[in-house]
């Protein structure tokens, strides 16, 4: 029996699933954030991400010293060297490297055309037609997009909640809600760990659940934070249908990523936006996950055709390794 394994690399966290050359999933490992390879630390942050998630993935699966085939890695960010960073970390015979908008969207189309919009703590759209021509819309980062994404939301919710603490706004109750989800009493204590660096971009990104708090409380200017996000993630959805000449077409449209988790504040104006553009687009969220996702293209590489059989195996083993936290 061979195995193989795919790997979920992203801005918050990293992802390792095993599965044998049939589909069946056989265990989940986590490892910490495996991005930003140019920062102070970066490299050995990223092998030891995916060092760990690996060896507990293997772990979970009863299989700590099984040789694996293959090993696919879907990772945030692009740089030349990653490919020789990530050999280094991955003790698998052969190794696939590629961005984790492709793994999204075989989590949605099982490697058919579609398109995916990711939604985390950074954005990018991503999409491939039934030529196997591709387009990637966004992903430039935190500090040159990633429009709708939850640093984004974070973004602009600081913004406003220090626009209403100055009386330059209407107050709004994300102040409150934030405050609470960090335990402090007071913007200034806010202000003072943001500035000395003690909140990461991904803790800042996870504040974007105080704005799908308040707006579930019933708050106006949070419910408008969450509409703007769902256009901007949107229109990286249409980016893609113009690059790739799908207007027409009944396409897949994946909505990946937490952002989407604040429900009809994200999706509703998320959908209007896409079938504004493509009226046959077809919104859904993804099948399976994106490092399950992984183990598919994992799988092609060594030379197994991903069928109906092997995507019935991913699916009906997704109970048995328990949930896997995205």
């Amino acid at each position: 029996m061979r195995y193989v394994i795919g790997v979920d690399g992203g801005q918050t966290s990293t992802t390792a699933v095993v599965a044998d050359e049939r589909g069946r999933l056989r265990g989940v490992g986590y490892g910490g954030p495996a991005n930003h390879i140019h920062e102070p630390g970066g490299v050995a942050r990223i092998q030891q991400s995916l060092a760990d998630a690996i060896a507990g993935a293997r772990a979970s699966a009863g299989l700590p010293d099984a040789p694996l085939a293959c090993a696919c890695l879907g990772m945030t960010g692009t740089s030349p060297h990653l490919e020789e960073v990530c050999r280094l970390a991955v003790p698998a015979e052969r190794m696939v490297l590629g961005h984790d908008s492709l793994i999204a969207l075989y989590s949605v189309t099982f490697g058919g055309p579609g398109v995916v919009v990711i939604g985390g703590t950074g954005s990018v759209g991503f999409g491939r037609d039934s030529r196997g021509r591709t387009a990637k819309v966004g992903g430039w980062g935190y500090l040159m997009g990633d429009e709708g994404s939850g640093y984004w939301i974070a973004l602009q919710a600081l913004s406003a909640v220090t626009r209403a603490a100055d009386g330059r706004a209407p107050r709004t109750g994300i102040a409150r809600c934030l405050l609470e989800q960090l335990s402090l009493s007071s913007l200034a204590e806010l202000h003072r760990l943001l500035y000395a660096g003690s909140l990461s971009r991904p803790d800042i990104a996870s504040l974007s659940q105080s704005v799908s708090r308040a707006a579930e409380e019933g708050d106006r200017i949070a419910r408008r934070i969450l509409r703007d996000a769902g256009r901007e993630l949107g229109r990286l959805a249409v980016g893609v249908f113009r690059a790739l000449k799908l207007r027409r077409e009944t396409v897949e449209v994946g909505m990946a990523g937490g952002v989407f988790r604040a429900g009809a504040w994200v999706v509703a104006p998320f959908t209007q936006t896409v079938l504004r553009h493509a009226p046959q687009a077809q919104i859904l969220s993804p099948r399976i996950p994106a490092a399950a996702a992984a183990c598919l293209l994992a799988l092609e590489e060594i030379g197994i055709a991903v069928n109906e059989a092997v995507i019935a195996q991913v699916r009906d083993s997704l109970p048995h390794i328990g949930t896997i936290k995205e």
